[in-house]
């Protein structure tokens, strides 16, 4: 796990230094993808009228189609830390389940039979090397983009609940996702 600390408008002391690898050290446990994570803490002090939010920490973890990031604001730098290394690992447990209940779900087994290389009696162009068939579950675009995320898949094909018909999420270059909802003419 790859960590690197930078401080914007202060020195980042060694004390600190270690506080980030101790605390974000830890998120490995819950995912082991993480062990090979770049995690990027920038922790930035700031002349703010809350004594409050006087120091922020922002932390962003990136590994294998995995993408946790938070902000927090403490009065302490060390405070901050606590709070965003708390959030990761909740994120983290997240991802976790999203990952681990993906096959364990009711209709999986049965989505997973369905699943075929070249369906018969459909007939398919040969620069089509592979047909894949699998159950599709109406679900809101929330729980869409959290299984595509979960999965790390650049598109997602899902049964919109409150359309009630087909569409598909994909990951735009900008990092962020689109939504295709097709319209009959």
């Amino acid at each position: 796990m790859e960590i690197v600390v930078r401080g914007q408008h202060f020195d980042v002391s060694e004390r600190i230094d270690e506080r980030c690898r101790e605390k974000l050290g830890k998120l490995s446990h819950y995912l082991p993808a993480l062990d090979d994570a770049s995690i990027e803490v920038d922790i930035t002090h700031q002349k703010a009228k809350q004594p409050d939010q006087r120091y922020s920490v922002h932390v962003t973890v990136s590994a294998h189609g995995i993408h946790l990031q938070t902000q927090e604001h403490a009065e302490q730098p060390e405070t901050a830390i606590d709070r965003a290394a708390h959030v990761l690992s909740n994120q983290a447990r997240k991802q976790k389940g999203l990952l681990y209940d993906r096959g364990r779900g009711p209709g999986v087994k049965d989505a997973a039979a369905e699943l075929v290389e070249t369906p018969a009696g459909i007939e398919t162009p040969e620069r089509i090397g592979r047909v894949k068939r699998f159950a599709v579950k109406p679900m809101t675009v929330d729980e869409a983009l959290d299984e595509a995320e979960a999965l790390g898949h650049e598109f997602f094909v899902f049964h919109h609940a409150e359309l009630e018909q087909y569409a598909v999420l994909y990951r735009r270059r900008a990092g962020d996702f689109g939504l295709i909802v097709p319209e009959l003419s």
